[in-house]
């Protein structure tokens, strides 16, 4: 079917003409440049992603709005231009960061233990008045060894069960601690002689069960 008179040279003609001229430069250039360079900008936190969303939450939290996306980069959207990126990027996957060795030693920390382990040998001295080393020195050592015993089985008992939880673990201690102090007082009662003996023997009993817990929990 002719289109216009003189035959199939001018439809063709014609046909040709109705296509655009080709222009001189790609519209589409600035577009690209832009992209490429928020790619740069952007590649060290682009590179890790696993999936274009994460790169459009990564543009959203940059502030990128509709309109910029649109008439800046050429894309219609937020996840055209992050599925843009997403290709444009090489994916990278850095590597973890070196795990803490639990075999080094905390200096300080050993040290501030040891120093608040010993503080409460200050009550002998103090309390030397009250009671006679050489008759009595038997209570405190025998109190002392079965509660060091004690407190040493309760904190492996206390460990085994903090894989369930620590609720469990403070369960055990709360428990254990007092009937090890008991237990250690009771011993080293026919020993003592004395109320006040008894009484120092009953604190240092205790004192070693709350370091016992403190020992396993912090």
């Amino acid at each position: 079917m002719a289109l216009e008179p003189g035959g199939t040279e001018r439809d063709t003609l014609a046909l040709r003409l109705a296509v655009p001229p080709a222009r001189a430069h790609d519209d589409h250039a600035p577009v690209r440049k832009a992209v490429s360079r928020l790619a740069a900008e952007l590649a060290d936190r682009i590179g890790p992603a696993v999936h274009p969303y994460e790169v459009a939450a990564l543009l959203e939290a940059e502030g990128l709005t509709a309109d910029q996306i649109e008439e800046r980069y050429g894309h219609p959207d937020l996840f055209a231009l992050a599925t843009a990126l997403y290709a444009q990027v090489p994916r990278t996957f850095p590597e973890p960061a070196p795990a803490a060795d639990p075999w080094r030693p905390d200096h300080v920390r050993s040290l501030l233990r040891g120093v608040v382990f010993a503080l409460p040998g200050l009550a002998y001295p103090l309390t030397a008045p009250l009671w006679h080393p050489g008759r009595h020195a038997a209570a405190l050592i025998l109190a002392g060894l079965l509660s060091w015993a004690w407190g040493q089985a309760l904190g492996h008992r206390a460990h085994v069960r903090m894989a369930t939880g620590r609720h469990e673990a403070a369960r055990t201690l709360l428990t254990g601690a007092p009937l090890g102090a008991a237990l250690a007082t009771a011993a080293a009662a026919p020993f003592a002689g004395s109320a006040p003996v008894i009484a120092a023997t009953a604190a240092q009993s205790l004192y070693l069960a709350a370091a016992g817990v403190l020992l396993v929990l912090a």
